[in-house]
This record gives structure tokens, C-alpha cells and sequence, in this order.
């Protein structure tokens, strides 16, 4: 659906006045590959960051991104448990965000998990606010599975960076 960039200027002022209106909105971004790029705190006040990200290439779409990387002590512990028990945790968590509205990408492999970034694709079409706090909530909600994931297998750690995934 080719649309004419005043369109795409009015639908993405119209999401940074939701994000306003939340509390989210953190700050924009310059970005080579993206017309707009936010970035939010979903949610409010948790220092937890997230992107809001308009591709040049597909100007009918926005997406929300965001990443949690593992901290040190639990990717060590992680890596230090016995390859069968590591490889059955790594599968039971790939399952379990396979079911869930995000999509999501082990870095730098399933094997190796150093991080998880997240994605989830918004068109245009079926742009409401109330559907795109959804898909803030579930993106939030992936991250908070990887940290309690970690937490329960591992305990505490110190906190992980609030850097934006995307940025």
C-alpha cells in the first residue's frame, strides 16, 4: 500500500500523542533506516526501554522493539550447566515465545543465549490506541518472561542495561 508521507507524518503524530498521553514517551531518534523512531519507557517509570520504530522500506508499518540481554552471572550459569539440561531450557523457552504475539530472535544463536530481541509489527490498517498498548503490554510482557525465566532458574542479578535494543 504505497501512502503518501503526509499520511504516514499524521498516523506517527497521532502515535507520539498516545505515548505522550501514556507517559511513555522518552525521546526520538535519528535513524538511517527508519522515517520515525521512538524511544518509550513501557512501563512508566520502570526505566525499562522499548522502540518505536517507522521503516523507510515500509511506510504502511510501524514496529515495536525492544531486547533483554542476560546479565553475566546468569549467562555463566547458564553455560555452565550440562549441555543436556542447558539445550531442554533454551528449547522450553523458544516454545514458550513461539505462542506469544512477538516475534523473537535468540543473539547471537539459540545455543548461545546472550539476548532476545523482540519485535512485533503494527500496520496501519489496524492502527487503533487501544491495540497499540496492547502490543506494548505484550512486548513488555516477553521481556518480564526472559527475567523471571532467569531469575527462577538462577536468583537475582544486578540490572541489566536500559540502553534501547534499537538505536
Amino acid at each position: 500500500m504505497l501512502m503518501a508521507k503526509k499520511e504516514v507524518d499524521e498516523i506517527m503524530r497521532v502515535v507520539r500523542e498516545w505515548l505522550v498521553e501514556e507517559g511513555v514517551y522518552k525521546d526520538k531518534r535519528v535513524d538511517d533506516s527508519a522515517t520515525y523512531h521512538f524511544v518509550v519507557e513501557f512501563p512508566p517509570n520502570t526505566g525499562r526501554l522499548a522502540d518505536i520504530i517507522q521503516p523507510k522500506e515500509r511506510e504502511d508499518l510501524l514496529v515495536i522493539a525492544s531486547g533483554i540481554g542476560l546479565p553475566k552471572e546468569h549467562y555463566e550459569a547458564l553455560n555452565s550447566m550440562q549441555k543436556p539440561k542447558r539445550k531442554e531450557i533454551l528449547w522450553d523457552i523458544r516454545f514458550q515465545l513461539l505462542f506469544r504475539e512477538s516475534d523473537f530472535q535468540m543473539i547471537p544463536s539459540a545455543e548461545d543465549l546472550q539476548k532476545i530481541q523482540f519485535t512485533r509489527p503494527l500496520h496501519f490498517d489496524g492502527l487503533t490506541k487501544n491495540k497499540f498498548i496492547e502490543c506494548l503490554r505484550e512486548d513488555y510482557k516477553c521481556n518480564l518472561f526472559i527475567l523471571w525465566k532467569m531469575k527462577q532458574l538462577f536468583g537475582e542479578a544486578p540490572p541489566s542495561s536500559l540502553e534501547p535494543m534499537f538505536g
